[in-house]
């Protein structure tokens, strides 16, 4: 799969938001089952680590994106 390099920082931002709402949602009183939310943000956080990963493979995207791989 392709990913242009356009939707690459909406894509990490839309990231940073979901581990921020779900990390917020996990310490919340109203969560009856932690351990679901805290497999999810696993996988948010590996889908991201990822992203980076492929995005240091280019240096000219690295250098527009990093400020992104910051939560």
């Amino acid at each position: 799969m392709q990913i242009k390099d356009d939707w690459l920082a909406t894509i990490l931002c839309a990231l940073n938001d979901s581990i921020k709402y779900n990390d917020t949602l996990r310490n919340s009183e109203t969560v009856t089952d932690v351990e679901d939310i805290e497999e999810w943000l696993m996988q948010i956080f590996e889908c991201k680590e990822y992203l980076q990963e492929e995005i240091m493979k280019q240096p000219e995207l690295l250098c527009k994106l990093e400020k992104h791989f910051k939560i």
